[in-house]
């Protein structure tokens, strides 16, 4: 399009997220913008050709709370102007509680459950899915109490794919699961998972509910 009318256009995106006095800014740095002004500006960017799918990359990263809750308010008020679909990859369990209706979890590229997100809070089915709600602190939690945390290291992805790529982690893990990878199963209606020890007739106890 036309240069001018390709900054008109540019405007138009930097007014709908919010940023003041679009016009002046529309020249401006990116050093002289705030954390959260340049994500705002990065959606704008992202906005601008009217996407049918938005895909937020960690959209709230380094961000504090105030910021964070205004990015993700923003991007809900924009799915619902321009109705367009958004995909986030974030590590942050509360944006997938607040942002989401349906959640893939992955570990080492591999998806190991699948559900909607009340589901997944309510019944997790992955050792994986459980590890990542434990290390949530809880406002009941006493200060001196440790974190929960995932014992090991990621794994190299050189050498994942025989086995559960979480087994080396997981401390439900036995023979087979460093032997074979166990396949993703619709375990309930919508729910899957991909665990050996998780099926329709079986069910893995989580030792926090023990």
């Amino acid at each position: 399009m036309p240069k001018e009318e390709a900054k008109k256009l540019a405007i138009q995106a930097l007014e709908t997220v919010g940023i003041p006095d679009a016009k002046s800014r529309y020249k401006s740095y990116p050093y002289e913008f705030s954390g959260g002004m340049r994500q705002r500006a990065m959606i704008a960017m992202a906005i601008a050709c009217n996407p049918k799918l938005l895909i937020a990359d960690e959209p709230t990263t380094a961000l504090d709370v105030t910021i964070q809750a205004q990015v993700l308010e923003l991007m809900k008020n924009l799915q619902k102007e321009l109705n367009t679909s958004i995909l986030i990859i974030t590590h942050d369990l509360g944006v997938i509680w607040e942002m989401a209706d349906y959640v893939m979890v992955m570990y080492a590229g591999k998806t190991v459950e699948y559900t909607d997100t009340i589901s997944l809070y309510k019944k997790p089915r992955h050792p994986y899915t459980w590890g990542l709600l434990d290390s949530i602190p809880k406002k009941s939690s006493e200060k001196s109490e440790p974190l929960n945390t995932i014992e090991g290291n990621p794994p190299d992805l050189r050498n994942t794919g025989v086995g559960c790529n979480f087994a080396g982690r997981c401390p439900y893990a036995q023979n087979i699961c460093s032997e074979k990878q166990p396949p993703l199963i619709e375990l309930e209606p919508n729910h899957f998972a991909a665990c050996h020890f998780q099926g329709k007739d079986k069910v893995l106890t989580r030792r926090s509910e023990i």
